[in-house]
């Protein structure tokens, strides 16, 4: 009788610990006064390369999440030792927040500078 209650406060935090989807992480505060000094083209570059940044640590943490999900759903329903294995994911909650943090204050500084986009080369 015991065990049920054990057994139920361990799911618990097993579920709690589980790797956070990326599109529910938070972009972090940054100032944008870091880029209040960079041209437009400058804050173009940088706006793209974290751009790509935020899809490629997004495209991680989604495969985390998603083996995260599964270990659960193996541990709880067939084995359980394989939610030892949860903790072998790493999450990038943190990275991906401040990287989101940075493109939104790249992003304002190309509002406030009225920034438009120039036409591709070509």
């Amino acid at each position: 009788m015991r065990r049920f209650p054990l057994a139920l406060m361990g799911l618990v935090i097993l579920v709690s610990a589980c790797t956070t989807r990326p599109e529910n992480v938070e972009a972090r505060y940054v100032s944008q006064n870091d880029y209040s000094k960079w041209t437009c083209p400058q804050l173009y570059d940088e706006r793209a390369r974290v751009t790509s940044e935020v899809e490629r640590v997004s495209g991680l943490q989604r495969d985390n999440a998603n083996g995260d999900a599964v270990m659960l759903t193996v541990g709880v329903v067939v084995f359980w030792p394989v939610l030892l294995g949860m903790a072998a994911t790493h999450d990038r909650s943190e990275e991906l927040g401040r990287l989101k943090g940075v493109y939104e204050a790249v992003d304002s500084e190309v509002k406030i500078q009225h920034c438009t986009i120039a036409p591709p080369p070509g």
